[in-house]
């Protein structure tokens, strides 16, 4: 199983974008992370995705996507 964490913060000003992106993904990661050690289940977080890919599967919006 693959999970894909976005943000959408069109309402933040763009000096705050790029640090709550990143608290955002990191504070969902470690949620995961903590359901699958109560579950025993391995798991591993990954930053070097294909993003404009990724923005084009899941049918995100341009104005919306940082690539």
């Amino acid at each position: 199983m693959k999970l894909v964490y976005v943000s959408r913060l069109s309402r933040l000003d763009e000096t705050h974008k790029p640090l709550c992106e990143l608290c955002t993904a990191l504070y969902i990661s470690q949620n995961v992370s903590l359901f699958c050690a109560a579950s025993a289940l391995a798991t591993v977080a990954r930053s070097l995705v294909d993003r404009r890919a990724g923005a084009t599967d899941m049918r995100l919006k341009p104005a919306h996507c940082r690539h």
